[in-house]
């Protein structure tokens, strides 16, 4: 049950994550209680033999327990880029899948947040403030359980146990997806390719409502702006981006073409 946590004056919420089907045994996943501009989507892809999680969120609540209900099979967890938002869970499940570009980052959380602003990493703070977004005083506005500590949170590490690189398909008994190394981001960003679907999962690549970030500590606009060519020319129908709505084709291209429309002045 919902109640006050006393020694930060968040309450306790009784379910960290929403979990909602968006069709064809693809379930989008988001952690409402976190400040919006870190609010990260994770997808949970459903096969006949193994299921495939892509991205894992802060790393705050319970993931893998409040999935329990959907995890009826064996669970590749993959992290589309090191970004704090987007594999803060991966260290609670057995595999754990990342491009080798950005592996050391993760299993060293070398990107980390903390969830105070007194606290916040430089990079962080600059990032909000890039963005025009004032830096919240918290990153969350509640706890996932009784006796969280607030303030000795810290992204949490995960090992690596399978590196995947362009080309590489992740079989799923009933579907495959094709690994689509999409630098620019961050070195190691990744983008997962269903053709018999139409459907990319494109991780920070391509959002829609949220600028594409390209001035990251790690990042490069001349391989984003090359990443971004390379998936216009896929045929797909639908994308699930690492923030924001589903979008599609025509909404994708016209992502795309400002873009790079903007980093060609």
């Amino acid at each position: 049950m919902a109640g006050d946590g006393p020694e930060h004056g968040l309450r306790v919420t009784q379910r960290w994550f929403d979990i909602s089907e968006t069709g064809d045994g693809v379930f989008r996943i988001t952690e409402p209680h976190v400040h919006p501009y870190v609010r990260a989507n994770s997808w949970l892809v459903r096969g006949s033999s193994s299921h495939l999680l892509v991205d894992s969120g802060m790393g705050i609540g319970r993931l893998q327990d409040e999935l329990a209900g959907l995890l009826d099979r064996p669970v590749i967890a993959v992290a589309t880029h090191a970004h704090f938002d987007h594999f803060g869970g991966l260290a609670d499940f057995a595999e754990r899948a990342a491009h080798a570009d950005d592996g050391e980052v993760i299993e060293q959380a070398a990107d980390y947040v903390t969830l105070t602003a007194s606290t916040y990493p430089a990079a962080l703070v600059d990032e909000f403030e890039a963005a025009g977004e004032p830096v919240p005083a918290l990153l969350i506005d509640a706890v996932p359980y009784d006796g969280f500590d607030l303030t000795a949170f810290r992204t949490p590490p995960a090992s690596i146990t399978r590196w995947l690189a362009d080309g590489d398909v992740i079989d799923l008994g009933d579907r495959s997806l094709e690994v689509l190394h999409a630098p620019g981001h961050s070195p190691g960003s990744i983008c997962l390719w269903e053709p018999a679907s139409g459907t990319l999962l494109s991780g920070d690549v391509i959002v829609d409502g949220e600028p594409l970030l390209d001035e990251l500590p790690r990042s490069s606009r001349t391989d984003f702006a090359a990443s971004l060519r390379r998936l216009r020319e896929l045929p797909a129908e639908v994308v699930l981006g690492g923030h924001g709505p589903v979008f599609g084709r025509a909404r994708s291209h016209e992502i795309i073409a400002d873009y790079l429309e903007r980093s060609a002045r």
